[in-house]
């Protein structure tokens, strides 16, 4: 019988640390052939910018979430298409506000182009943001989904968070959810061990309708830019994040290529290679009057040429 390809998914709202845990995940396992499905609402690809590399097998799906109607064919197509490619993994990282629920839906439709079912599926390891995590789980079904749906919950950047509240998640996740693994760190790094054990073990929940749907899908938009000075882009994000449940992106600040992070209050900055042009995806929490404000908080703090999309 020809060798399965493990087939690992992660979950985790937006900004909760899946593309770190990626990439450390990645450089633990060079001695494997590695594919990734990059799964993005907005139509541009971020995250797959930052992974993107000559040795991985790539394939970004946008526009949506891979476990809605709108994408879940093109998912199933891309799983086909890769499980040609001599993979030992492959690592699907879902958008931040998927709903899992419906996965082994789709690993049965799969089924109906890869009769030989050429995936094992290895497990689903959700990334959990010790900072918000629980304001998300109030008021997010798709963050409550992902606890249910996973066998590893990963409890991320615990450096950030004290002793009450990280003990605080674990009670609200085990709640949810009686028999995933769960585990703190910091900065996505996990025993890359615990990929080599049978994660089927820690299985919860039944598969069920996910709650993404064409209208449930959060409204993105996107901006390009030139350089900016790095104090006018700080405030131009700090008065637009709380109008949005994520902001990620490139660009030039003070003559400087730098990767932009918004979660919540949280921005975060950081060296990276020239991306060609500065641009930024904004996930909307109201709607499509973001497009306007966007536009009015960019000429109130930054007063520079800017193209927005969406």
């Amino acid at each position: 019988m020809d060798k399965k390809i493990k087939l690992y998914v992660l979950t985790g709202f937006l900004g909760s640390g899946k593309t770190t845990f990626l990439l450390n995940m990645l450089d633990k396992l060079q001695d494997r052939k590695i594919g990734i499905i990059q799964n993005e609402f907005g139509k541009l690809s971020i995250d797959g910018d930052i992974i993107r590399s000559g040795d991985i097998e790539m394939r970004d799906l946008t526009r949506g979430s891979i476990f809605c109607s709108c994408l879940k064919l093109k998912f199933v197509e891309a799983l086909a298409e890769m499980s040609e490619m001599g993979l030992d993994c492959l690592f699907v990282e879902s958008s931040g506000l998927a709903d899992p629920s419906n996965l082994f839906e789709i690993i049965e439709a799969l089924a109906v182009l890869k009769p030989n079912r050429p995936y094992e599926l290895a497990g689903t390891i959700c990334l959990v943001d010790a900072v918000s995590f629980l304001d998300d789980a109030s008021g997010l079904e798709a963050v409550v989904r992902q606890i249910i749906h996973c066998n590893i919950a990963l409890v991320n950047k615990c450096d950030l968070a004290d002793r009450e509240k990280i003990d605080e998640i674990t009670k609200q996740i085990r709640s949810l959810n009686g028999n995933c693994l769960i585990i703190e760190t910091s900065n996505g790094v996990m025993d890359e061990k615990l990929l080599s054990i049978d994660l089927s073990d820690y299985e919860w929940a039944e598969c069920e309708a996910s709650t993404n749907t064409a209208d449930t899908k959060p409204k993105t938009f996107s901006i390009e830019f030139d350089g900016v000075p790095k104090e006018k882009m700080t405030a131009f994000l700090e008065a637009i994040a709380p109008e949005c449940y994520r902001i990620k992106g490139f660009g030039v600040l003070d003559g400087k290529w730098q990767q932009i992070d918004v979660v919540t209050d949280r921005i975060d900055y950081k060296d990276c290679a020239d991306r060609g042009s500065g641009r930024l995806v904004f996930i909307s929490r109201v709607g499509i009057q973001l497009i306007r404000d966007i536009k009015t908080k960019w000429d109130e703090r930054v007063s520079l040429p800017v193209k927005l999309n969406n």
